[in-house]
């Protein structure tokens, strides 16, 4: 249950003293004049509104003494409640006005992040991936129904347009590593990817199609690569059909909720104490618990199920399945030089 702040609470206990006041205007008044309890009730919620209405029956001398302190503690518990109220709208604003600020100051140090442009149901996951993976990114979403999600789960984000060049240049386009153009229109998707090429040449551009022809467009427009939505929904459905156990083995290594593993691609930097070792001296699987099935070189060649000899080296990409734990480590070791002895 979430705890209310001050202000809250004061809003709370002013409309509970607001309703005592009214509770004891309407038993005093059957009390020391006699009326019905309607007529008091009635007479109660007159005199504390201060509509200017008379008196429904003539007052004694009590029971105008007796008014006095119920204008005077009505008007006081209005006063308060009011204040309160002002209070807790004031100290939203004011706390969101600040959290935005905060975190539009927190985007413009961003380097080498991800750009998502669209939080519907694909943007959603890759964005709850990254947050999961610990990749710096920031979302780009137009619709502002999806504002309170995107700020519950504390991600950075700029409400406007992807396929507005002011808005790419908020998310910090020319220092991201990468676009994702993840929005539910094909055309949209190939403005954003050519519109990032052209303010960042250098960038990397993923985008998603949901057609054949929208694919080869997008290529053409500078994507450096393209996701076919509708390809992958058919080869799951025949891999599930057709390679059960291949596809169930899929599904785990894609389900971080299931099995801590995953597949990750990892780049042996200049300096990583690794360059010029085989993949049996370095003993990837023996000391990190993790299968290389595949190596990159920097020519572009890919080379699946390398052999114990393939000797390693800078800029290699090794493709790499296992644990997270042992994947950070291997990510680690592709870093930095060995140890002194």
């Amino acid at each position: 249950m979430r705890r209310l702040s001050g202000a809250q609470g004061g809003v709370v206990v002013g409309a509970f003293l607001h309703l005592c006041v009214i509770a004891i205007g309407a038993v005093g008044f059957t009390f020391i004049e006699g009326w019905s309890f309607l007529d008091s009730f009635f007479m109660t919620v007159i005199t504390i509104s201060t509509v200017g209405y008379s008196e429904i029956h003539p007052l004694s001398a009590a029971g105008r003494q007796f008014t006095i302190f119920l204008i005077t503690a009505g008007l006081a518990t209005i006063f308060y409640t009011t204040t309160m109220l002002g209070r807790v709208i004031l100290e939203g604003e004011f706390r969101g006005t600040m959290r935005r600020r905060h975190m539009k100051h927190n985007i413009t140090k961003l380097h080498g992040h991800y750009i998502v442009c669209g939080f519907g149901r694909v943007g959603r996951i890759v964005a709850d991936e990254l947050h999961t993976d610990g990749y710096p990114f920031v979302v780009v979403e137009s619709d502002s129904s999806r504002q309170e999600h995107l700020e519950e789960a504390g991600y950075y984000h700029i409400m406007g347009d992807a396929t507005d060049e002011p808005v790419l240049e908020q998310a910090g386009i020319h220092k991201a590593r990468s676009v994702l153009a993840l929005l539910s229109s094909d055309a949209d998707n190939l403005y954003i990817t050519m519109m990032a090429k052209e303010m960042n040449p250098k960038i990397q551009v993923v985008s998603r199609a949901l057609d054949e022809m929208a694919e080869r467009r997008i290529r053409r427009g500078g994507a450096d690569n393209v996701v076919a939505t509708y390809k992958i929904a058919a080869m799951r459905v025949l891999q599930a059909a057709v390679h059960p156990t291949v596809s169930e083995f899929v599904d785990l290594v894609s389900d971080r909720e299931t099995l801590s593993l995953a597949m990750e691609e990892i780049t042996i930097h200049s300096g990583s104490f690794l360059i010029g070792r085989s993949l049996q001296d370095a003993a990837v699987r023996a000391n990190y618990g993790v299968i290389i099935v595949a190596i990159k070189k920097p020519s572009g060649e890919m080379i699946f199920n390398p052999v114990a000899s393939v000797i390693l080296a800078e800029e290699d990409i090794l493709i790499a399945i296992g644990e997270d734990d042992g994947l950070k480590k291997l990510v680690k070791e592709c870093r930095q030089a060995a140890p002194a002895s």
